[in-house]
């Protein structure tokens, strides 16, 4: 049964309940571990997820535009900030940081009853209820081990990353496991969260995360490392690990930042070093094992210290030299740990530990797609790149089980677009048959395909032009500098005038816009190398013109180089914040003269904490501890990123800003030598040499082994077998194709042009009705729009979509319902192309989230009016909140006060009113209208329960069909 005021009405309605919404597993008694393996890291990263975080600073072709979210006063002094002038800065926007130890005496229905009164109040209330389809709900009681996912961001950006997506489906498919998922509450939900003592939750069960036997905490950016205290203290969890007791979750943290995580050790107990296919089931195991044997916390820490991969701080004492630049030692404290711990790696991407039923966001995320990693690791040597060295080596997935499994979740989800994932999406050996046949099976249902990583060179645009028959929006290049000798450097091995010719073909095959993203402060950068940018700009236009194209556009973002651990220029300084803003300055002024042309930019203070945060020892947990309770939170997103707090806690603690951004020496101990990444230190120090030598160093996937450290001579490189049909070109053998100049040949056409996209001539249309009821009266009228749009494509309901590359089903709304409010008999129109079936509708029901239920079709004749047009009146009923005053039986319906009302009346506490809903027949007050007008004070207007009951047509379509 769905939660909520209306649960009469609902069960009237029968409309499905939170079970019915979810896969319930039950599981088995405790002792009964499954031999199921463990997750797979696909982490989804790239523009989208950038530009989610950012601020737009920019500069256009012509004239300048600087947009800075509220809140950004000034520039500040060091990473950005004054320290002295924090309290006053803060005295008003601080949020309260206090730790809710008690909240976990509430229980999931005391959670969820609260939530019901302060969702109302804050922005996309939607995200923090448990309303996708696809989730796993488990019996409690039965789960041997506890498993939180807490996610250091919010839901929009966790829900995006696939590694989560993967843990969740490894840990649900042991019969011994439970797990559920939390996300970081955006700051006003954190502040109703605080004054209702509502502590962190699972999104499934709603039971409190310190009831969860352990909390994960993927790392993805070291600008999300404030977030953790933030979640600890939203989890009444202490949120230094020496404080905990016996009875707090073992908090444990994973992701591509454990190529350092000494910055953040005093917070978590263990640390998971490398792929989850070979860690989680060890530390699920762990942890069962110790609960069955009432083992101690400090006990079950130490069983954790002798699994490979396991990294427990506390075990661990660091001594930092002098200096930044020194480094320091590490000493082991307890004889079940190891020093240095090894990286761990999977050795083949397992198909198994791919969700068979991918989760469905009920509200937008920001890579709205369906995501399946084809390829991990990247051998391509960008001398810049962490994640170049830490997930090596490449492994990747067979193309035949890539096809059918983004064939299976599209018809289990409707998305609209699917994406290839990896590091560099070119680069996977079976990309131009697997490119094909996606195109082929998906264009005709207008299904997008998504390459969110690929070279910038004319390959890269003739498989991206194979699967963009259904949407091309802009072509990104990653050059990382507009200079080829700088590119050397960093062992990039394409040209400018490679990057032109790509442009003009991707210009010429319908594309208007090129994205180009690069970085400055790069190791030996001149003025000269920024200059090279301009003029890279220059040349792509210039290639537009050559083809015809007069739409042509080029938007360049560039980014401070922040020097990253594991990787040759690990021991290189961040360019000082001042000469950053100058080089940023020279790009301004120089991309003011390029029409056509946009800049932007990451403001370099940004850039700074993330340097100091990616390369700082475990000293640093105090100063973010400190920063968070001074105010910084959400430090990847722009509009609250809190400079000043960070310069206070610096401050305080005595940090040296300019010493830790500076070099390192190439003989010392580093904080992050904990960790054996696999990779040689020798070997990077001599990929450092090679850089300021402008020399070449190949890519092992093709050629030869390199030596760089990570084990197996070359042969741990898993390229996947052509189990693919052959389309055009015959794929070659992998002798030939790990010949670099065949993977990068100028400008290949092996895939057939495909033919035109149609759809049948024939026109009806449909009229669906809906309900939106529980939780799904937090969902927006947007989201709504998006969610049944895909409910209807899962469904293969026959329908018309509009033209262009970016199609969309031709649907119209009826009218907009307040966010909040529940629905009994909502309407929509489609045009079809065909019969809509009854079994189409309890396949979309299945797509969608719970609580939203299409109830009934009706095929319209022809010449039926719009449903703008038909739609006359909608019904409500309001529910009068305890101590409110009760309803005026008789309201001046006919005065200035409440015009357009057309039916009053009152039973109880409930007021039944019909309002117009035509615009052309005067006022349509709608139901917060009608509140107001009532004088129900603004701030209770959200909570009181509205039902709107119907929404009345003026004609009725004729033929009922489902």
């Amino acid at each position: 049964m769905v939660s909520g005021p209306w649960s009469v009405v609902r069960e009237r309605q029968d409309v499905t309940g939170r079970a019915e919404g979810s896969r319930r597993v039950a599981a088995p008694p405790p002792g009964r571990a499954s031999k199921h393996g463990a997750c797979s890291r696909a982490a989804e990263s790239g523009p989208d997820a950038r530009k989610a975080r950012r601020s737009d600073r920019s500069v256009a072709g012509g004239y300048v535009r600087i947009r800075t979210a509220e809140g950004r006063q000034r520039r500040w002094s060091a990473i950005g900030g004054a320290p002295g002038e924090v309290q006053r800065y803060w005295k008003v926007l601080r949020l309260p940081s206090v730790t809710i130890r008690e909240g976990v005496r509430l229980n999931p229905d005391e959670i969820r009853a609260a939530l019901d009164r302060i969702l109302p109040g804050v922005q996309k209330p939607g995200r923090y209820l448990g309303l996708e389809r696809n989730i796993v709900i488990k019996d409690w009681d039965s789960a041997a081990v506890r498993l939180l996912l807490a996610f250091p961001d919010e839901y929009g950006i966790g829900m995006s990353h696939q590694g989560t997506r993967i843990l969740y489906h490894i840990a649900n498919s042991r019969p011994d496991t439970l797990a559920e998922r939390a996300f970081a509450p955006w700051p006003d939900m954190a502040a109703a969260m605080r004054a209702a003592g509502v502590p962190l939750y699972g999104l499934e069960s709603y039971h409190p995360a310190r009831a969860f036997d352990l909390v994960g905490i993927t790392l993805q950016t070291e600008l999300n490392y404030v977030n953790v205290p933030y979640l600890l203290d939203l989890a009444g969890i202490p949120r230094f690990a020496r404080d905990r007791v016996e009875g707090d979750p073992i908090v444990v943290g994973g992701g591509p930042c454990m190529a350092n995580p000494e910055p953040v050790a005093e917070f978590f107990d263990a640390f998971a070093i490398g792929d989850g296919e070979v860690l989680l089931r060890a530390l699920l195991d762990a942890v069962k094992d110790g609960k069955a044997a009432g083992l101690p916390r400090a006990e079950v820490l130490r069983s954790l210290a002798r699994v490979p991969g396991i990294y427990v701080p506390q075990l661990y004492r660091w001594t930092p030299a002098a200096s930044p630049a020194e480094g320091g030692s590490f000493e082991v404290l307890d004889e079940a740990a190891t020093l240095p711990v090894l990286r761990v790696f999977a050795e083949t991407l397992d198909p198994a530990d791919v969700p068979p039923l991918p989760i469905v966001p009920a509200v937008e995320v920001v890579q709205d797609r369906l995501g399946m990693e084809v390829v991990r690791g990247c051998t391509q040597g960008c001398r810049f790149c962490q994640a170049g060295y830490w997930y090596r080596p490449v492994r990747e997935h067979d193309p035949a089980t890539v096809l059918a499994t983004l064939q299976s979740h599209v018809d289990s989800t409707g998305y609209e677009e699917v994406g290839l994932l990896s590091l560099s999406t070119a680069d996977y050996s079976q990309i131009e048959p697997l490119a094909y046949h996606l195109a082929e099976t998906l264009a005709p249902r207008r299904v997008g395909v998504s390459l969110p990583s690929l070279r910038a060179d004319a390959f890269s645009v003739a498989v991206a032009d194979a699967v963009s028959r259904v949407r091309k929006s802009g072509f990104t290049f990653a050059p990382e500098t507009g200079s080829d000798r700088l590119r050397r450097v960093i062992n990039k091995t394409f040209t400018n005038a490679d990057m032109v010719k790509a442009a003009e073909v991707a210009f010429a095959r319908g594309w208007n816009l090129i994205k180009v993203y690069a970085m400055i402060g790069l190791p030996t950068e001149t003025d000269d190398d920024l200059e090279e940018l301009a003029r890279l700009a220059e040349g792509i236009l210039e290639a537009a013109r050559r083809v015809g194209n007069r739409k042509a556009e080029v938007k360049v973002s560039v980014g401070p180089f922040v020097p990253k651990a594991w990787t040759p220029f690990q021991w290189e300084p961040f360019v000082p914040v001042a000469e950053m803003r100058r080089r940023i300055e020279l790009l301004r002024a120089r991309f003011r003269r390029i029409r056509w042309s946009k800049l932007t930019w990451n403001e370099p203070e940004e850039s700074a904490l993330e340097a100091l945060l990616s390369r700082g020892d475990r000293r640093l947990g105090a100063v973010i501890a400190r920063a968070h309770d001074l105010g910084a939170v959400f430090d990847g997103w722009g509009e609250w990123l809190r400079l000043p707090a960070w310069n206070q806690a610096l401050a305080e603690a005595g940090v040296d800003v300019e010493s830790e951004l500076g070099p390192r020496d190439l003989t010392a101990t580093l904080p992050w030598d904990v960790i054996d990444a696999r990779v040689r230190k020798g070997y990077l120090k001599a990929e450092r040499r090679r850089g300021v030598e402008e020399r070449e160093t190949p890519d092992c996937r093709w050629g030869d082994c390199m030596r760089c450290g990570v084990p197996g001579d070359g042969a741990d490189t898993q390229l996947a077998a052509p189990t693919l049909p052959v389309v055009g070109e015959a794929a070659p053998e992998l002798a030939r194709a790990k010949n670099a100049a065949y993977r990068l040949r100028p400008l290949p056409r092996v895939l057939p042009d495909p033919p035109p996209l149609t759809q049948p001539e024939r026109v009806a249309r449909a009229r669906f009705t809906f309900a939106k009821l529980g939780g799904a009266r937090f969902l927006s009228h947007r989201n709504v729009m998006d969610l049944l749009e895909r409910a209807l494509r899962a469904a293969a309901v026959p329908v018309r979509y509009t033209e262009g590359y970016n199609p969309h089903i031709r649907l119209s709304m009826g009218p907009a319902l307040p966010l909040g409010a529940e629905a009994l008999a909502e309407r929509f129109d489609v045009e079809c192309h065909g019969d809509v079936e009854l079994g189409m509708l309890s396949h979309a029901n299945r797509v969608l989230p719970v609580g939203l239920q299409l109830t009934a079709c009706e095929r319209l004749p022809e010449g039926s009016a719009s449903l703008g047009k038909a739609v006359a009146a909608c019904r409500y009923r309001l529910r009068r909140l305890p101590g409110m005053p009760a309803w005026p039986h008789a309201p001046a319906v006919t005065g200035d006060a409440l015009p357009g009302i057309m039916e009053w009346r009152v039973e109880g506490d409930d007021l039944f009113v019909t309002a117009n809903a035509r615009q052309s027949d005067g006022p349509t007050p709608g139901a917060k209208v009608i509140l107001a007008a009532l004088g129900v004070p603004e701030e209770q207007i959200p909570l009181v329960p509205v039902l709107r009951e119907a929404v009345l047509l003026a004609e009725r379509p004729a033929a009922a069909v489902a």
